[in-house]
């Protein structure tokens, strides 16, 4: 960076507690006066709200091993707190839903209405990094791993790390509103955007040598006219603050229609419209594709092998661990315990 300084970059974490009586017995009461589940569809599970394992505080030993360099972490949820964190930690910023989401939001139990909103956070950097609870940091990071200095036309900024892709969208019933949603962000990246000029404008991001396999698929997809689907790492997203407000003025009535939706709909976009709108500007810089992975835990004891190698041998910066059904919860917390003792045994300062 520029001057060996460390620019000013904050995590935003989201997390909620699903076992919360209170929240669950809220959660319930709205669920019962939603309309019918068709036209517009609702996710309002409790098992989409479960975290089986709870891992959160090796996201925090995590950060503060691999990410020193962090200005400020904020950790937003609807008000519970886990009973080993500490508050008062001098980076922590403790933010609830209604320190930023405008009150008519609220209450929601959508993430999308949290996540679409994060730019009104109080305090937030312009330039910050989004977690989910299941990201975790597994290797050193440097700041240049997530925004980096670009000089264009005699003009130096600080751009998000990003790698991009192409991807095909499937309408598979068996995962639910999931790729309606996918649909909805889409229709408004082709409605802003003309796949031939990003191509045109933007041919070193368009294909890098650090996008390895991915260049193939994007070479392949390239001919089709518009956009079928962007490729989500699922992984922790560097962001623009502008950009929030950069696409909300552009699209406030389908944000904030996302927005009012207490649950998850078939009609919400997600966050990630915000993460395309900056693939497409051409405003990030190509990262590798190998910088993170998505994986889920399941009833194949193999891969949830596989898994606890990844975390073992730090494969990866980031790793995703959602989780899933499992033959054997005990066992399985167990081994996934002791994998991420090996690698980040200290209790961190984030724990009382």
């Amino acid at each position: 960076m520029s001057q060996n300084k460390t620019p000013k970059i904050d995590f935003v974490i989201t997390w909620v507690d699903g076992s919360d009586e209170k929240w669950l017995a809220e959660k319930r009461a709205i669920a019962e006066g939603q309309p019918s589940l068709e036209k517009p569809r609702f996710d309002s599970s409790d098992l989409r709200f479960r975290n089986d394992f709870d891992f959160l505080k090796y996201w925090f030993r995590g950060v503060e091993k691999f990410a020193p360099w962090v200005n400020r972490i904020f950790f937003v949820t609807a008000g519970h707190l886990p009973d080993w964190l500490n508050p008062d930690h001098p980076k922590l910023k403790i933010i609830h839903h209604s320190d930023f989401i405008p009150k008519e939001f609220l209450p929601t139990f959508n993430s999308h209405t949290i996540e679409n909103n994060l730019h009104r956070i109080a305090e937030l950097s312009e330039n910050f990094v989004y977690f989910n609870d299941d990201f975790y940091l597994l290797r050193k990071t440097r700041s240049e791993d997530f925004f980096k200095e670009w000089q264009y036309q005699g003009k130096t900024q600080l751009l998000p790390r990003a790698f991009f892709a192409e991807n095909i969208l499937i309408n598979n019933p068996s995962r639910d509103i999931f790729p309606y949603i996918q649909m909805n962000n889409m229709a408004l990246v082709n409605q802003d955007y003309d796949k031939r000029s990003f191509y045109k404008l933007h041919k070193s991001k368009a294909y890098n040598i650090k996008y390895g396999i991915f260049n193939l698929r994007n070479f392949l997809l390239k001919p089709w006219r518009e956009f079928s689907l962007l490729y989500d790492p699922h992984c922790a997203i560097s962001y623009k603050k502008s950009t929030f407000e950069t696409v909300w003025k552009k699209h406030e009535e389908i944000l904030k229609e996302t927005s009012l939706h207490h649950f998850r709909s078939d009609r919400d976009v997600s966050h990630l419209i915000f993460y395309y709108t900056q693939l497409l500007e051409g405003k990030f810089i190509p990262r590798s594709a190998n910088f993170s992975h998505h994986t889920m835990l399941n009833k194949d004891e193999n891969q949830n092998l596989q898994i606890i190698r990844m975390v073992k041998s730090q494969k990866y910066h980031i790793l995703c661990i959602n989780d899933g059904e499992v033959k054997d919860p005990a066992k399985t917390r167990t081994t996934l315990t002791a994998a991420f003792d090996k690698i980040l045994p200290e209790k961190s300062t984030f724990e009382k």
